[in-house]
C-alpha cells in the first residue's frame, strides 16, 4: 500500500513538474507580448498628448482668426467642430507613424528568422543541406537591400574563405590525420584536421550564384554590394560579364584551374593582390576602375587582351610564368606600374594605348616581348635596369639602338643596362 502511494506521489510530484514548467513557459511568452504593448504605450501616450495640445492650438488659432462682431459671430460649436478636426487629422498621422513602426518591427523580426535558419542550413553536416542554405541565403538577399543584404553576401563570401582541401574536399573524407614523433618517452603528437564533406560542390553552388546575381540578366542585382574573397580558396570560377560596382577584394585568394572575368567591370576598387592564379586567367575585355594586381602570381596564360584601365593598374611585382597579353588595344588611362613584375613567359603588349605613366623599371622579360605598335602618349615610359632583357630582346617600333625612340621613353641610352645582381 505505501509503495502505491509513494508511486502516486512521483506522478504527482512530475505532473506538477510538468505544469510549472508549461506554466512558466506561458508566463515568459505573456511578458513578452505584455513587453511589447508597453514599448508601443509611450508612443501612444506622446500621440494622445500632442492631440491635446495641438487641439488647443488650434482652437486658440480659429478663435483669434474668427471675425467676431455683434452682427455675425462664429458660433462656438463651429470652432470647436473644426479644432477636433485638426486632431483627428494628427491622430491618423500619428496612427500611420505607429502601423509603421509595427510593420518594420515585423520585417525585422522575419529577416532574423530567415536569415538565422539560412546560416544553421550552410553550417550543417549534410551536403544537400549546405547547398539549400545557399539558396536560402539569397533568397534573403533577394528580397531584402541595403546592409541587410550585405549581410547575407557577407556569410556567403564568409563560407569561401573557410579552410579548404581540394582534394579531400571532393569527396567523403571529413577527417585528415597527421602524427608526429617527438621523443620516444613521449610517444606522438597527433593532429586532426575537420572537412566538411563533399564541400567542393557547395563552395561552387555559392560562387556560381554570386555571379549569376552579377550578369545584367540579372533579376535581382547584388552589383553595388561589396564583395570579400580574400584567403579564399576558388575553383574554375566563372565571373564572364559581371559587374562589380561596389569594392571586389580578392587579395590573397587561390584560384585553381581557370578563372573567367572576360568582359566584366570592376567600377570600385578590384584588389587582387598577392593572389595566386594556378590556371589560365582571362580578363579579356574587361574593364577597371583601379586595379592592384601587386604580387600576383600567374602560373597559367593571363589575358588582359582589350582590357581598359580607367584608373591606375597596379602590377608590381607580379610573376607571370606563362604567356602574358596585354595588347589587343588595351587602354591604360591611369598610370601602369610594372616595377620588378617577371614575365617569365611571352609577354605581348602589342596595340596597346599608355595615356599615364608606363613604369617598368627592373623587370625581367626572360621569354618573347613585343611592345610593337605602342602609344606611349605623352607621359614618361620608363625601361631602366631590367633584371632580364631577353633573349631575345623585347621588340619596339625602333631600332635595337634606340634611333627613331620616343623622348618620353627613358633611359635615353637605349638599350637599357641591365641591374646589377
Amino acid at each position: 500500500m505505501s509503495g502505491r502511494v509513494s508511486a502516486l506521489g512521483a506522478q504527482a510530484r512530475t505532473r506538477t513538474a510538468a505544469l510549472r514548467a508549461r506554466l512558466s513557459k506561458d508566463s515568459r511568452a505573456a511578458l513578452g507580448r505584455r513587453a511589447g504593448r508597453i514599448q508601443l504605450f509611450p508612443a501612444v501616450t506622446l500621440a494622445l498628448f500632442a492631440g491635446l495640445g495641438v487641439a488647443f492650438v488650434a482652437y486658440g488659432f480659429l478663435r483669434w482668426i474668427t471675425p467676431v462682431d455683434t452682427s455675425k459671430q462664429a458660433a462656438e460649436i463651429d470652432v470647436t467642430r473644426i479644432a477636433l478636426t485638426v486632431v483627428a487629422g494628427v491622430g491618423g498621422v500619428v496612427a500611420l507613424v505607429i502601423a509603421y513602426r509595427r510593420q518594420r518591427d515585423l520585417e525585422q523580426g522575419r529577416f532574423v528568422e530567415r536569415f538565422g535558419a539560412a546560416a544553421a542550413q550552410l553550417g550543417a553536416t549534410d551536403v544537400a543541406v549546405r547547398i539549400a542554405g545557399a539558396y536560402a541565403m539569397a533568397g534573403v538577399a533577394d528580397e531584402s537591400d541595403g546592409l541587410r543584404r550585405q549581410q547575407c553576401i557577407d556569410v556567403l563570401c564568409g563560407y569561401l574563405r573557410l579552410p579548404y582541401s581540394p582534394e579531400i574536399g571532393a569527396n567523403h573524407q571529413t577527417k585528415h590525420v597527421q602524427k608526429r614523433a617527438i621523443r620516444e618517452d613521449t610517444g606522438e603528437d597527433e593532429h586532426h584536421f575537420e572537412y566538411r564533406q563533399n564541400d567542393r560542390e557547395v563552395r561552387a553552388t555559392i560562387v556560381r550564384v554570386i555571379a549569376d546575381h552579377l550578369r545584367p540578366t540579372a533579376e535581382y542585382s547584388w552589383s553595388p554590394s561589396d564583395f570579400d574573397f580574400r584567403t579564399a580558396h576558388l575553383e574554375d570560377v566563372d565571373f564572364t560579364t559581371a559587374t562589380f560596382t561596389g569594392d571586389a577584394r580578392f587579395e590573397k585568394a587561390t584560384f585553381t584551374g581557370d578563372a573567367s572575368f572576360y568582359g566584366a567591370t570592376f567600377t570600385g576598387d578590384a584588389s587582387f593582390y598577392g593572389a595566386t592564379f594556378t590556371g589560365d586567367a582571362s580578363f579579356h575585355g574587361a574593364t577597371f576602375t583601379t586595379a592592384r594586381f601587386g604580387k600576383t602570381t600567374f602560373t597559367g596564360d593571363a589575358s588582359f587582351h582589350g582590357t581598359t584601365f580607367t584608373g591606375d593598374a597596379l602590377f608590381e611585382k607580379a610573376t607571370f610564368t606563362g604567356n602574358a597579353s596585354f595588347g589587343g588595344k588595351a587602354t591604360f588611362t591611369g598610370n601602369a606600374l610594372f616595377e620588378r613584375a617577371t614575365f617569365t613567359g611571352n609577354a605581348r603588349f602589342d596595340g596597346a594605348t599608355f595615356t599615364g605613366y608606363a613604369h617598368f623599371p627592373n623587370v625581367a622579360f626572360a621569354g618573347r616581348t613585343s611592345f610593337e605598335r605602342v602609344d606611349f602618349g605623352p607621359r614618361p615610359a620608363i625601361f631602366t635596369e631590367p633584371r632580364q632583357w631577353g633573349p631575345p630582346p623585347p621588340k619596339f617600333d625602333w631600332s635595337e639602338n634606340g634611333q627613331g625612340k620616343p623622348s618620353n621613353v627613358a633611359p635615353a641610352d637605349w638599350p637599357p643596362t641591365l641591374a646589377a645582381s
